[in-house]
């Protein structure tokens, strides 16, 4: 997806839902959802700890 909301006009790899410019973790765009879903992961932890004696 692009910022503002579209899909990518590239060319998607064969096997792959995306093109090239936006397959990975080493483009922006990897490394920003890679964040994102590790800052989720670290506040699920969080939760887990803080509820976990309930």
């Amino acid at each position: 997806m692009t910022k503002r909301g579209g899909r990518c006009r590239n060319k998607a790899i064969v096997g792959s839902g995306q093109c090239a410019k936006h397959q990975g973790r080493w483009t922006r765009q990897g490394n920003a959802q890679a964040e994102e879903k590790q800052a989720k992961a670290k506040m699920q932890e969080l939760r887990k700890k803080k509820w976990g004696w309930w």
